[in-house]
């Protein structure tokens, strides 16, 4: 089975400490799954369709490079939208949904993916405005919010859905996964990987 991690710092395994876990989820399904071919596709900084200071962070302009590495997906799992609550980027729900709708009708065009996975991000601490400014309290409000879009993206492209900030939290930095975390995710993700064998 070939699955494919695609997302940001999250899917990264970036730590609050600005390190990277080696117990990130990703590593947790490949130590699970040794036959399987499980990639990892996390960027820090990754956005939807929305601009960064740094260089190849929109998704947009290079999800068909992304896919043009492999001969066939047997499931995509996709973890973004962090990135997007930024305040330059998506101020409100019809903005993280319209976003988020534009990649993944790439993706579902490319037709090498059997199974699509839509996650949908933590949510960002109450206080997040505090601990980084990039971020303001209609981020975490949005970041409280988006499952609705994207459970209705799920249901628009028939994926597979879950919403990750009911079994997973931020650590100190107020938006990246916690150790805990990490291996709750593995643990929902070993779940529904099982249920397709």
């Amino acid at each position: 089975m070939n699955i494919v991690l695609y997302g940001d710092s999250n899917t990264y395994g970036y730590s609050p400490d600005g390190k990277r876990y080696e117990n990130r989820f990703s590593n947790i399904l490949k130590n699970k799954y040794k036959n399987y071919n499980i990639y990892e596709e996390g960027l820090v900084g990754r956005t939807t369709i929305y601009n960064d200071p740094r260089e190849n962070r929109k998704a947009i302009d290079n999800i068909k490079e992304t896919l043009d590495k492999y001969d066939n997906i047997d499931l995509f799992i996709i973890m973004l939208g962090t990135n997007d609550y930024k305040i330059n980027n998506a101020s409100n729900l019809d903005q993280v949904k319209s976003s988020m709708d534009k990649l993944l009708n790439v993706i579902i065009e490319s037709n090498i993916i059997k199974k699509l996975l839509i996650i949908s991000p933590i949510a960002l601490s109450k206080d997040i405005a505090k601990l980084d400014d990039n971020f303001n309290y209609n981020s975490y409000l949005l970041s409280l919010n988006s499952y609705k879009a994207y459970e209705q993206l799920a249901k628009k492209y028939n994926a597979l859905f879950f919403d990750a900030k009911e079994i997973a939290y931020p650590g100190i930095d107020g938006e990246h996964l916690n150790i805990e975390g990490h291996l709750a995710i593995a643990n929902k993700l070993i779940e529904i990987i099982d249920g397709l064998k």
